[in-house]
């Protein structure tokens, strides 16, 4: 039997309807502001039919995406009305329940991940170099999340799982959401509001933990300074921060966050330098903060999450010749890293960080064996336990490519020293050796490098399609060094047309620098150094 139930009208009724009303007039006026001229020109030349109307549907959302007018103030309104209405959930974005933004996330197997993972701690191993792997929660997989009902997430699982297979296979680890529910610290004090990234105060007791297990297990001297907040200062942003998660909602739907700024007092100028995604060319200042970010409030287009380091960068590096340890230090993971990284980048001589999502030049297991490292420190959050390119680190293709090596046995060429004059071109370079073969593995090795003219941080080597006249990898070598540094490439498939250049600096940071190269050898294979 079809039955039609109407709803009793109440005063109370219209009240909670009289938000609702004003955001449809709203709606409205906002889409006729927002109907540019070519979808007008679309709409009187359609087809009138379902195929029609489809086309039309979707060059109207392209055009509403591209040129809405005020797109901020509608999203801010949105906010606020569904805040009213009590609604919980919002553009794929639930409200828990003290309020706090987040995305769901479920169990997921995490398997392969911690295959890998403990075959890079083997790799690591067999090479005397100390691993750590830190996992950080997200808000779905706090242990203190409480979703509004009808709604629930399992992401908690993807750490259980993958702690329980680290701790079996004697993985060093550090267990974060572990850590926080042990010392007593609740959401508020771990998460950003409005973002799915943690606190910089929740990094830094992470940091802390970080050393404090060094110093008992890998002999890392650490003078507990981050175990308070003396020697460091800090200042607090207040309501000056609108995270990714709110980006969708508006500042209205569950308010604004804190930003907290904390630095060294006494440390001084330290060599810091990043390579952006897409390019060959290094950035160099001599803070890793980009303090640019705590200067205007801008909610929406700006992020001072990234006050730490400045961004996800493919590479970077960090000096710091006043630290306690006179020791190399390499950290991936994603960018819940980058707070971490800016504080222990005190406490070490040098820093790498090599972000796996951007990196294309090569795989981690072989940079590893080009840069050396003392220590390698992997720091995710729980959300990223799965990202295949956080967790695939070439291992298995780097032992194939030695197991190969051992069976051709390893040979060399001694290459000329190469010089390169300077001159005012930003693109100089010189051949270092033609003739590569396709698919074959080959180290490179260089002496000793210098500069005779202008400044630089570093000389670029590059594998160069000549047929294309395109770079297919780099390799940035520290200048003015003598100790004996190497890159570890594979020759693609399909052309024979490659050769290795030589760049004084860096592609498109060349001018006015001379530098030069000696003891350059090419060996067929992987060559590992003593």
């Amino acid at each position: 039997m079809l039955r039609t139930l109407k709803a009793k009208i109440n005063a109370k009724t219209i009240l909670m309807l009289v938000p609702s009303a004003i955001f449809l007039v709203f709606i409205f006026y906002m889409l006729a502001r927002n109907v540019t001229g070519e979808v007008k020109e679309t709409i009187k030349d359609t087809e009138i039919s379902f195929y029609g109307f489809s086309q039309l549907s979707g060059e109207f959302e392209d055009s509403l995406q591209e040129n809405f007018y005020q797109k901020n103030d509608f999203i801010n309104l949105n906010g606020l009305t569904t805040r009213v209405l009590g609604i919980n959930t919002l553009n794929e974005r639930q409200k828990l329940a003290n309020g706090y933004l987040t995305t769901f996330a479920n169990a997921a197997d995490t398997t392969e991940s911690a295959e890998n993972v403990i075959a890079l701690n083997s790799f690591l191993e067999e090479r005397g170099i100390e691993f750590l792997y830190v996992l950080a929660p997200n808000k779905y997989s706090f242990y203190g999340a409480e979703f509004a009902p009808g709604y629930s997430s399992t992401g908690y699982l993807r750490i259980d799982t993958m702690i329980s297979a680290l701790e079996e296979a004697g993985v060093n680890n550090i267990d974060m959401d572990a850590w926080f529910e042990e010392n007593g610290w609740s959401m508020e004090d771990v998460f950003f509001k409005t973002d799915h990234h943690w606190l910089p105060q929740a990094a830094f007791a992470s940091a802390n933990e970080i050393l404090l297990y060094m110093e008992e297990n890998f002999s890392v001297e650490y003078d507990n300074s981050m175990t308070s907040y003396d020697g460091w200062e800090i200042t607090i942003y207040e309501n000056f921060f609108l995270g990714s998660c709110g980006k969708r909602v508006g500042t209205m739907y569950t308010g604004l966050d804190d930003v907290w700024l904390i630095y060294r007092a006494d440390q001084g100028p330290v060599e810091f330098s990043y390579l952006p995604s897409g390019t060959t060319t290094w950035h160099y200042q001599d803070n890793s903060l980009k303090l640019s970010l705590l200067t205007d409030e801008d909610y929406f287009n700006s992020f001072p999450y990234e006050v730490y380091i400045g961004g996800d960068y493919p590479l970077v590096n960090i000096k710091n010749d006043t630290a306690l340890n006179d020791l190399k230090i390499l950290i991936i993971g994603d960018s819940y890293r980058r707070p971490v990284e800016q504080f222990l980048s005190y406490y070490f001589t040098e820093l790498y960080h090599i972000d796996l999502r951007y990196y294309t030049d090569g795989t981690f297991a072989e940079y590893v064996e080009e840069i050396q490292p003392d220590i390698v420190v992997m720091c995710l959050s729980s959300n990223n336990v799965i990202n295949v390119s956080l967790n695939d680190f070439g291992t298995a293709e780097y032992e194939a490519a030695l197991a190969q090596t051992l069976a051709d046995g390893l040979s060399f060429i001694d290459l000329p020293d190469a010089d390169i004059a300077a001159s005012d071109s930003n693109s100089s370079f010189a051949v270092l050796c033609t003739g590569l073969i396709p698919g074959q593995t080959y180290t490179l090795t260089v002496d000793s490098t210098a500069y005779s003219g202008g400044e630089d941080l570093y000389v670029q080597t590059t594998l160069q399609d000549l047929s294309s006249n395109k770079a297919v990898y780099n390799r940035y070598f520290d200048a003015n060094s003598t100790e004996t540094q190497s890159w570890i490439f594979t020759v693609p498939e399909g052309s024979d047309t490659y050769a290795i250049y030589f760049y004084a600096g860096t592609k498109g940071n060349t001018a006015n620098v001379s530098a030069s190269l000696e003891g350059i050898r090419l060996y067929t294979g992987i060559y590992e150094q003593p």
